[in-house]
């Protein structure tokens, strides 16, 4: 793919980072910072464009009509709605960026582009999430109603040896898959928990402290 990826911060530099590890993608990322560019190029291999991403030359320069996906990183609204204006009326027709204030979300909307949380947001929502449930793994929302989380089945459990139809899982509430050592299974109620199962389970809200409760015994 050709990604262009606008602003070279922790976040465009992750980006690349993981871009260039998932394979061979062609990739140019701009920022106006010198030296933020001058890391990037060092550091990956990348081609680094020193210049203002909100300017038509500037994605005249990237090539950008020939690009699979511009992404903009910035910490700045204003500047990644001016660029994926530019962009989606330069042919590019796939847009993603990261949305720093939640007022600014009509704005990327009317343009089509795909919006992520600014990771600030997500790094409190998952540490309150930990704080609240301690022996939650990962998780993540789904929408506005259901969540999907990985939970260990501790050492003793009274759920060890039980099936999943036997464990009196909440409603609303699926064991969607089980990771045993090394294997990974997509259950169905008949399938046993052990003691060291990592569960994955989806969930609705409301019942997300019910689950967990059940998991802690």
């Amino acid at each position: 793919m050709y990604i262009i990826i606008v602003g070279a911060g922790g976040i465009g530099k992750r980006l690349t980072e993981i871009a260039l590890k998932d394979g061979s993608h062609n990739i140019i990322v701009i920022d106006k910072n010198q030296l933020a560019c001058e890391n990037v190029a060092r550091k990956y291999d990348v081609v680094a464009i020193n210049a203002d991403a909100t300017q038509e030359e500037t994605l005249d320069e990237s090539e950008v009509k020939n690009a699979d996906v511009l992404v903009t990183t910035t910490k700045d609204d204003a500047v990644n709605i001016m660029v994926c204006s530019l962009a989606k009326n330069m042919g590019v027709k796939n847009l993603i960026s990261v949305v720093n204030r939640d007022e600014s979300k009509p704005m990327y909307m009317e343009k089509g582009v795909k919006l992520v949380k600014n990771p600030n947001t997500i790094m409190a929502e998952h540490l309150f999430k930990s704080i609240k449930h301690p022996n939650i793994e990962e998780y993540m929302n789904v929408g506005k109603y259901a969540e999907i989380f990985r939970i260990p089945v501790k050492v003793n459990s009274k759920l060890s040896g039980k099936t999943i139809n036997k464990i009196g899982l909440p409603k609303k509430s699926l064991i969607v898959a089980i990771e045993r050592t090394e294997k990974f299974i997509i259950p169905t109620d008949s399938v046993q928990l052990f003691s060291g199962d990592k569960v994955t389970i989806l969930s609705h809200k409301n019942q997300v402290n019910k689950v967990t409760e059940l998991f802690s015994d």
